[in-house]
């Protein structure tokens, strides 16, 4: 009897540590159109002509609108090209990112390459970058001289 209850004990404390220890769902700040991702599965960008079709990546109306007016100024061939995906910036938050894709596909690779290219973000004006397969805004690529290890530099 004293066993069982031993038993019973210590799972219910095991029981009690893991529930304590379990991720807390993160709380949410700022705008509502900044929380909106792809819904889990879906592809984290998406063609442009594709906004507002059933599978693309959902977008409240204040992106929907973002949208369309900066690809208003994009000729209709060359928009087939562009991509747009929510991405991740360093703020914590998601931000509309429309890049041209290049004929690659969604994960920024040629057909059976291993290299992956990040994209230089057409509707922002400080030269970020968007990367497919972390979903993310990336700083802006500083000129080959000031790279590390580039020509010029002291590493």
């Amino acid at each position: 009897m004293t066993r069982s209850i031993t038993t019973t004990l210590a799972a219910s404390l095991a029981a009690l540590l893991c529930a304590c220890a379990a991720p807390k769902p993160a709380a949410t700040t700022g705008a509502p159109s900044a929380q909106v991702a792809a819904a889990p599965g879906a592809p984290p960008n998406a063609p442009v002509p594709a906004a507002g079709t059933p599978g693309a990546i959902p977008l409240d109306d204040a992106q929907s609108e973002q949208l369309a007016r900066f690809i208003a100024d994009f000729p209709p061939p060359r928009r087939v090209h562009l991509r747009y995906a929510l991405a991740l910036g360093d703020d914590g938050k998601r931000h509309l990112v429309v890049y041209d894709g290049g004929g690659l596909n969604a994960n920024g690779h040629a057909a059976g390459a291993h290299d992956f290219i990040v994209f230089k973000v057409l509707n922002a004006s400080d030269g970020s970058h968007y990367d497919p397969q972390s979903d993310e805004l990336v700083a802006p690529v500083p000129p080959p001289p000031e790279r590390e290890g580039g020509p010029g530099s002291s590493g």
